[in-house]
């Protein structure tokens, strides 16, 4: 028992160490060069409801990043609720100054429900004005570095693949419930992203951004699949590989109302990797070996070896995790070190709570998904 408890923890934080490389190197990743040639470009950003002014300047914020960026024969088309659309006036003239030759076109109207996916109900509605030759599906919470446009536009015509997409950090944490987010993404997400890119394994996407031609949409997509799937981003992977990792990463933002919000959110991100990949997910038990201390330490009579290994491996995470972050220029402030501190707690606790037939809800929709695909 000793030694099988060792060898799993060895074999665990061989991975953790592997992933730490991969997210130093990944600060290393630079975009093609901006004299790139590459296709005009359609931005998609359909806007989601906003819970407050703050939520809806960060927002503003991250949509600003790719507007700068457009070139001449660029667009941006922004989809946005009619009854919000007061809210949004300020912003828009806000970009219009900023970037007066931007193209903006912005289609305001009641929500689109056709669909259960609500992003693939606006998407949808804005496909027919877009008229760029490639188009870039963008979630609007997404910022984008300097150069990015003409980074995955450059590449998407050099690759030769069907789609091209970016794998994402999350770099500021505005609360201290925001960390549940952050460790997901920066931990558990990035370095497994980073390593299917590199071993050419990438057929599916990701929201935070993915070009693709038009032409390639219109004779491989399907809005019904589409606008069913839970990780439309997944889908959407599927029906255009091969797909190709962006050589440059995005970042987004993370801003639950409070804790319960914030893992009911962490619960929905495990639980959408578990019905897309299930044998996958099922495989991240060898990088729990928490599991086997603690029930080893508690059938074998709290012998000290046991909790003494049981406390290293959930030191040796803690560690992993504040590494991990600081690799990818995420701070962790004062405030996020109980959440740290617990995260190998509540990993374990969810990777178990995944198996069991509950329900995920869709944010901002309050929509209950229980498989991943919904008529």
């Amino acid at each position: 028992m000793k030694l099988f408890l060792i060898s799993w923890t060895i074999a665990a934080f061989v991975w953790w160490l592997i992933a730490l490389c991969l997210l130093a190197q990944s600060r290393r990743r630079t975009p093609l060069p901006a004299s790139a040639r590459r296709a005009a470009m359609t931005v998609f950003k359909p806007l989601p409801p906003v819970r407050d002014e703050p939520e809806r300047a960060a927002l503003a914020a991250a949509i600003g990043s790719f507007v700068g960026q457009l070139a001449a024969a660029d667009e941006m088309v922004i989809g946005l609720d009619a009854a919000d659309a007061a809210g949004w006036q300020p912003s828009l003239q806000a970009w219009r100054a900023a970037w007066p030759a931007a193209r903006l076109i912005v289609v305001a109207r009641e929500v689109p429900r056709q669909w259960a996916n609500p992003k693939i109900s606006w998407l949808q509605v804005l496909a027919p004005s877009a008229r760029g030759e490639v188009w870039l599906w963008s979630d609007a919470d997404v910022t984008a570095p300097p150069g990015f446009l003409d980074g995955i536009g450059g590449q998407l015509a050099a690759d030769g693949g069907n789609a091209v997409t970016a794998p994402y950090v999350i770099q500021h944490i505005r609360q201290a419930h925001g960390v549940l987010d952050a460790l997901f993404v920066n931990v558990e997400f990035l370095p497994g992203a980073l390593l299917l890119g590199r071993l050419s394994q990438q057929d599916f996407a990701y929201g935070a951004a993915t070009a693709f031609r038009a032409e390639t949409f219109h004779a491989r997509g399907d809005w019904h699949k589409l606008g069913a799937a839970l990780a439309d981003d997944h889908k959407l992977g599927e029906l255009l590989q091969p797909v190709t990792l962006a050589k440059t990463l995005v970042s987004t933002f993370t801003k639950p109302a409070g804790w319960g919000e914030a893992w009911q959110h962490y619960y929905r991100w495990q639980k959408t990797v578990r019905w897309c990949r299930p044998s996958g997910y099922a495989a991240l038990l060898v990088l729990m070996p928490a599991f086997g201390w603690a029930l080893a330490g508690l059938f074998g009579g709290l012998k000290p070896f046991y909790l003494s290994g049981l406390v290293a491996v959930l030191g040796g995470e803690i560690m992993v995790a504040w590494l991990a972050c600081r690799l990818v220029g995420c701070r962790l402030p004062p405030a996020t070190w109980m959440g740290v501190l617990l995260w190998p707690f509540f990993r374990a606790v969810t990777w178990l709570l995944v198996w069991v037939p509950l329900p995920v809800l869709w944010s901002g929709r309050q929509r209950a998904w229980f498989a991943p695909q919904q008529e």
